[in-house]
């Protein structure tokens, strides 16, 4: 470097520059007329009137040498007279990060290159379009954001280690996409709560920030299962995606004490046992969660989602669903997964934080919108409909379910009298007749309920029960159109069939079973558990 070479050494002469190339065009949003143009030969020329004269401005006057590469020059969004340029000069061995700024359309120059680490080349900025002090750079390293004008630079997490050659917005979306040197794309989905990131709301207990409105629709893949055929990106988190901040970390026991041992181990020392008392406090500890609430327009809370608690910034998602109605397990499982899914509209979100037994309401409510993507070809139920249906379904799925618990058990009941009548004092012959009689009124209602056993012992189909009818009438929950006719008659089927059941099953658990549990009691036979 520095001196005259061999005309041998010139292995690339195809790929330098021959000192004749704009390499970078910006055109003032403000001012009609005010152009600006870096070129590949160290200069930046300005027109204030369309192109009929132009100024010439050397990288010199920033101080830097006079080959320096224009990379990327973009005027201001907001003021006419300010104007951004990256430039770089690593032709020359020289990988700083030389990112400058100009308030008097190039007269000065000032660098807001700042923090950004050295030997990091600056390849392209932009601004964004609503808060004016938001600036986005692409380098040899990741991609880099400012929330302060270029005061101060943060790489933004999740950019891999990875030359990013270019970036824009996508301003609807407020999506940040950037393009890596053969690497493929990145998008930094609805970004814009980077425009609240400021020193009070980021000093607060908890922020929750406005979220772009929720796009609804009924998710499903056209593709498929093809294994490895194709490559697909994955799609931005579904339904209603919140961005939230907490000052304060909120870590477990176990995981401060696993962070003191990790030191202590990385510097080879003896790491003290904790003791059995502390090992069973931690066992105990329940972790902070934050809690998002969602309310539907009239303040009824409709879904609650929980994610553990910890410092810096986060995302938190809603999947446009009501609570699960189905029946919840002991274990606290339920058997069937999802809610009926909302309607368009404008619900709200509240944020608060679980810690130690204790509820804190960190923010909110705020006001967001769910809109549909797009208007359905056909006609199909008014929300208001819609929402009628869905909560005289809510109401059956709970009764259905409580039928079908108590007959589940009725079952199992049966099964524990048969055992304990073998192990009492009473004489064959009492009780028999009666437990025969509950066992054939329990496979009648199982017939009923369920079909033949023999009928699904081989895979043939039984009549359709009242699971059927009542998984035909959810599944008008699940799409966009909301319930038709079909629906509404296997609702009603449902129901109807829910009379007979709840009649039959009442029969056995109130009338057929006391007696001769009451029987077994008095004769002394084996406690029944549960």
């Amino acid at each position: 470097m520095g001196r005259q070479q061999s005309w041998d050494n010139s292995w690339d002469v195809g790929a330098m520059s021959n000192y004749n190339t704009i390499t970078s065009l910006a055109e003032s949003p403000v001012q009609e007329g005010l152009i600006y143009a870096g070129t590949d030969d160290g200069f930046i020329q300005v027109t204030e009137n369309g192109g009929d004269s132009w100024r010439k401005i050397p990288v010199t006057s920033l101080g830097l040498p006079e080959r320096s590469f224009i990379n990327d020059i973009k005027a201001d969004l907001f003021d006419s007279n300010i104007v951004y340029v990256a430039l770089d000069n690593h032709k020359e061995g020289d990988y700083s990060p030389y990112l400058f700024k100009s308030i008097d359309r190039g007269i000065s120059w000032k660098s807001i290159s700042s923090n950004i680490p050295d030997r990091t080349l600056v390849w392209r900025m932009v601004q964004d379009p609503i808060k004016e002090n938001l600036l986005f750079v692409a380098t040899e390293y990741g991609v880099y954001t400012s929330l302060n004008g270029g005061a101060s630079w943060q790489k933004l997490p999740g950019t891999p280690t990875i030359s990013f050659r270019d970036l824009t917005i996508q301003k609807r979306e407020n999506d940040l996409v950037a393009a890596s040197f053969g690497r493929g794309f990145y998008v930094l989905d609805d970004y814009s709560a980077l425009r609240e990131f400021t020193t009070d709301n980021l000093s607060r207990k908890g922020k929750l920030f406005q979220p772009r409105p929720a796009k609804w629709f009924v998710q499903r893949s056209n593709i498929g299962n093809t294994g490895a055929d194709y490559y697909f990106a994955k799609n931005p988190g579904y339904g209603a995606v919140f961005t939230y901040h907490l000052s304060n970390d909120y870590k477990t026991q176990k995981l401060l004490r696993q962070e003191k041992e990790r030191k202590l181990n990385k510097a080879k020392k003896d790491i003290p046992f904790p003791g059995w008392d502390k090992l069973d406090v931690e066992k105990q500890e329940i972790p902070a969660q934050v809690i998002l609430t969602i309310e539907d327009k009239d303040g009824n809370i409709i879904n609650k989602i929980k994610q553990n608690a910890s410092k810096g910034s986060h995302r938190i998602a809603w999947d446009l669903q009501h609570y699960n109605p189905f029946a919840i397990s002991m274990s606290g499982r339920s058997e069937y997964g999802g809610g009926a899914l909302v309607t368009p509209g404008t619900y709200k979100a509240s944020l608060h934080l679980e810690e130690d037994g204790k509820i804190f309401k960190l923010d909110g409510p705020l006001s967001f919108e769910v809109k549909p993507i797009r208007k359905g070809i056909l006609k199909g139920a008014s929300y208001p409909e819609y929402n009628e249906f869905r909560v005289e379904l809510t109401e059956l799925i709970i009764e259905i379910s409580k039928v079908e618990d108590q007959f589940t058990q009725s079952k199992k009941k049966y099964n524990a009298l048969q055992n304990s009548l073998q192990r009492s004092s009473i004489a064959p012959g009492v009780l028999e007749p009666k437990l025969r009689e509950l066992k054939a009124a329990i496979t009648s209602t199982d017939q009923m309920m369920n079909g033949s056993s023999s009928r699904s012992d081989i895979g043939e189909r039984n009549p359709s029960g009242i699971q059927n009818y009542l998984y035909g009438a959810f599944s008008g929950m699940d799409s966009s159109y909301g319930p038709t006719g079909l629906h509404k008659k296997s609702l009603s089927t449902a129901k109807s069939m829910l009379i007979k059941a709840k009649e039959m099953v009442s029969k056995i658990t109130n009338s057929m079973i006391p007696p001769i549990e009451k029987e077994l009691k008095e004769s002394g036979a084996p406690y029944i558990a549960n």
